[in-house]
């Protein structure tokens, strides 16, 4: 079989730092394939290539088993690829119909006015083409959630200009990132429809769940290498992550404490404001609690108000004593958080490592006139380094030069830096490939061992699963159930949070 798109001897450097080294990639019609590998990897400067953002120092390529530049077949129009990143990108104040079109030659009257009806059917026939029939490409944007959102950015390229070829080629990056299982779903049948219609489509996650339920064949990265292509239905999961980070998987998660401690950190009662119900639960110390659910189900509002930044009635006892919490106040009390947007919402971009890894703590370290002592920043900041095993350059490094898995690490050594007795986790491992995530299960593990109490909520329920001691699954805003997961099954907590009895599905 004559595949649609081959590239080999692919090569790119940056400076004397080589990047690609020889990659090859395979695409066949009617495919769709995963691409995995670490951050780091080079999946992104291979994507980079294929849409001419970058040129490679070195490649072969050709197309439909003709020999070619990858420059002529962009410009020609043949290749008629469309990348979808995780970043919607989108407008919210236009409508779906104008989203739609972004980049595109807008239909018009008199060559002067929008012609606001070949607009709409343009936009209603892209839309079908995934079999999007419940979105009026007359709402504006805003109105839509996030998975809705992905659909119509997936639907823009089904958008045909006049004298202008149907995409063949579609490029999707982490697309899944900030969507619920349901939203995940849908996107998923309308991949199945481009892949029935003859698209070849190249799939980006650090979800592996995901590449083995939607993929047909996998192509592995590491270190700008090859280091396995094979059919999605031969592989094991195992199998990938060790091709992924070149080291052999004893466990995926690390193993669970056999006793757990009787003495309650933190007690909740009748917890209750806009979108919460009247919640209780406790959490015990070295404990590590789950909140599962899903979009809107009042998970992340459970963080935000023991955080301090939400209004609300009901009793909060920490250590057995009522407990006010008050943002300004939570490091000092030595409790600590991750937050859900590490880059806008726990990281200073343009500051380094060592200033990044102690911002709660600066007030320890100032000095005469507020100003710090950098030595002494430094050697914190080199033992943070070294305890949560970052990869860089060094503490002096500017945190944005980082990989996503290693700002996260830095976030971590913040949180752990003052051993506090409550961590709050929201979505810790979101945009983390393999390695790193396995490197951060490794450190929640390590803390809850040492007697912090763990909160955490996160979409991935084998995350939970695999790593959480007990989980509250939240529905509209209330504790629907409480689950032990020793012997859990992930189907089971899915059908727990989508409302479904766990025997419906399992009988």
């Amino acid at each position: 079989m004559i595949p649609f798109l081959h590239l080999s001897n692919l090569q790119k450097s940056f400076g004397t730092v080589p990047v690609l080294r020889g990659v090859e990639l395979t695409l066949f019609s009617g495919e769709i394939h995963g691409l995995m590998g670490e951050n780091g990897a080079g999946k992104s400067t291979l994507i980079k290539i294929l849409s001419g953002n970058l040129m490679a120092d070195s490649i072969t390529f050709t197309m439909n088993g003709e020999s070619r530049s990858l420059a002529e077949a962009r410009q020609s129009g043949k290749l008629g690829m469309r990348i979808i990143h995780q970043e919607l990108n989108s407008i919210p104040h236009l409508s779906i119909a104008e989203n739609l079109m972004l980049g595109k030659q807008l239909p018009t009257r008199a060559k002067i006015f929008v012609n606001q009806q070949k607009l709409a059917e343009l936009s209603q026939v892209a839309l079908a083409e995934l079999g999007i029939t419940h979105i009026d490409s007359s709402q504006r944007m805003s109105q839509l959630g996030a998975g809705d959102q992905m659909l119509v950015k997936l639907g823009s390229a089904f958008v045909v200009e006049s004298g202008k070829p149907a995409a063949q080629l579609y490029v999707l990056d982490e697309p899944t990132a900030s969507l619920m299982p349901s939203e995940t779903e849908k996107l998923f049948a309308a991949l199945e429809l481009l892949k029935q219609k003859g698209s070849t489509i190249l799939y980006v996650s650090h979800r592996l769940d995901e590449i083995f339920q939607i993929t047909d064949r996998i192509t592995v990265l590491r270190d700008g290498r090859n280091t396995l292509v094979e059919k999605t239905e031969m592989l094991k999961p195992r199998t990938v992550v060790e091709a992924m980070t070149g080291r052999k998987i004893s466990q995926h998660y690390p193993g669970r404490s056999s006793i757990l401690s009787k003495e309650v950190l933190l007690s909740v009662q009748h917890l209750r404001n806009a979108k919460l119900k009247s919640l209780n639960f406790t959490l015990h110390k070295g404990e590590i609690l789950g909140l599962a659910g899903l979009g809107g189900s009042g998970r992340s509002e459970v963080l935000r108000t023991l955080l301090g930044i939400r209004d609300f009635n009901g009793t909060l006892r920490l250590e057995g004593k009522p407990w006010q919490p008050k943002l300004k106040k939570f490091w000092q009390e030595r409790l600590a958080f991750i937050p859900e947007e590490r880059r806008s919402q726990g990281l200073v971009l343009n500051q380094t490592v060592a200033t990044n890894s102690h911002l709660p703590f600066i007030g320890n370290f100032s000095k005469f006139m507020g100003l710090l002592p950098q030595q002494k920043l430094r050697q914190k900041s080199e033992e943070a380094w070294s305890r949560v095993k970052v990869q860089g350059t060094g503490t002096s490094q500017r945190i944005w030069q980082l990989s996503g898995g290693n700002q996260q690490k830095v976030l971590f050594a913040r949180a752990t830096w003052d051993h506090p007795k409550l961590l709050l986790l929201d979505e810790p491992t979101r945009g983390v490939d393999v390695g790193a995530k396995q490197e951060i299960y490794s450190l929640i593990r390590q803390a809850s061992q040492e007697g912090t109490a763990v909160l955490m909520v996160s979409s991935e329920l084998g995350e939970l699963n695999g790593l959480c001691d007990r989980i509250l699954v939240l529905r509209d805003g209330q504790i629907h159930h409480e689950l032990q997961t020793n012997g859990l099954r992930e189907a089971d907590l899915l059908a727990y949070c989508q409302g479904v009895r766990a025997t419906e599905i399992s009988g």
